[in-house]
């Protein structure tokens, strides 16, 4: 078996890959560093190519069939899948294996052995004893929590999203770097009269866009019953997951809904929308840890949101005017009603605007810079800072 390469880092992930936006920042940023990046993704759906690039990011998809909604049973097909990274690990031995959440953390551990002993790095998306509270029983859940407190510590570096999350790490003894999913502005994006012409989208029509993981938790039901209400709105859905069908049949059924599935550059529909939703439902156990891409958007692009206070959009919108909060079918109606005020939406874009600065990907990156040394300069990484960047 051949050194491992000190330029190789593998990034292991437990999904396709179409690309992830995290995935994708993280693996560019990287290879931009000096590295030879590769992805290694499952593709459940087995219609996504083997082998795939991003740029210089080489992707190496493993076609098991599975689906979402397997619960516990979908472990299984986990562990067929991560069994077809291991022979492509050993061929070209990384100095470091990237683990993708808590389920990948495992099986980096597992195949570092058998490897080289790499450097692992655990990039913590989720708590999932938190996330799953819903989900599982207790048992279940006493044993993810041990497991999500222990398992870290084998870990030579923990990344965090958020500082949210990086306090629960820090409450349990896990020293963590926060790399934030900050998003710069995209370069050059189109207007939005030209933005809206390719969606067929009237220039006057106020338009609602929730792009994102298609899952129950995300309350996309009242953005259906205000579809039903208010005719005149047109409600977009982009993205893909387990609530993909009920959505796609909500939008043949509703004129005003309209379903665009996995769309790979959301940047054109953005810049179309009037507002950007996201919420989780009301009782779910991981709206206080909430830390969505779509905050990031809604700074990035400079378009309100319209939020329910969760998370770090609680946060952020205490201190500044991001966009408008709700809480039920009224007040959710109210708020959209208050950014179809011209003044109400220049004001906040602005407000957004300004933010782009603080909230973006170039200070997340530096983060990453303290714990991946740049192979292109040769520089040495910083020791791993337990502060929010």
């Amino acid at each position: 078996m051949s050194a491992p390469d000190p330029r190789r880092v593998d990034i292991i992930f437990e999904r396709a890959h179409q690309p992830d936006p995290r995935v994708r920042r993280i693996s560019r940023a990287l290879a931009d560093a000096g590295y030879r990046v590769r992805v290694l993704a499952w593709d459940r759906s087995g219609q996504l190519p083997e082998i795939d690039a991003d740029g210089e990011v080489e992707i190496r998809r493993v076609h098991v069939l599975s689906h979402n909604g397997r619960g516990v049973a979908q472990l299984l097909y986990l562990v067929r899948a991560v069994s077809r990274y291991l022979p492509m690990i050993r061929a070209d031995r990384p100095a470091v294996l990237h683990a993708v959440d808590l389920p990948m953390l495992l099986a980096a551990i597992l195949m570092a052995p058998f490897a080289g002993r790499p450097r692992i790095v655990y990039d913590a998306f989720e708590i999932y004893s938190i996330m799953e509270r819903h989900k599982y029983p207790g048992w279940l859940l006493a044993v993810i929590g041990v497991i999500e407190r222990v398992l870290p510590r084998f870990a030579d570096e923990v990344l965090t999203v958020g500082e949210g999350r990086q306090a629960w790490f820090r409450a349990n003894g896990i020293r963590s770097t926060v790399v934030a999913n900050w998003i710069d502005a995209p370069v050059d994006p189109p207007t939005r009269d030209d933005a809206r012409r390719q969606f067929a989208i009237p220039a006057e029509r106020f338009t609602i866009l929730y792009a994102g993981g298609l899952d129950p938790s995300r309350d996309l039901d009242a953005l259906l019953r205000h579809a039903r209400r208010c005719p005149d709105d047109l409600i977009v859905v982009a993205g893909n997951g387990s609530d993909e069908g009920r959505l796609r049949e909500a939008a043949q059924d509703l004129e005003n809904v309209r379903f665009l599935g996995f769309v790979q550059d959301p940047t054109p529909i953005t810049v179309a929308a009037d507002a950007l939703y996201y919420a989780l439902m009301d009782d779910h156990p991981y709206a206080d840890h909430a830390a969505p891409n779509n905050l990031y958007v809604a700074i990035s692009h400079g378009v309100p949101l319209v939020h329910r206070g969760q998370g770090e959009i609680g946060v952020l919108a205490g201190r500044h005017e991001i966009g408008v909060a709700f809480h039920d079918d009224p007040s959710l109606d109210a708020a959209l009603d208050r950014l179809r005020d011209p003044a109400t939406d220049a004001r906040i874009r602005a407000e957004l605007r300004g933010l782009r600065a603080s909230y973006s990907w170039a200070r997340a990156r530096a983060a990453l810079a303290s714990v991946y040394p740049d192979r292109s300069s040769g520089r040495t990484a910083s020791s791993p800072s337990t502060n929010g960047p």
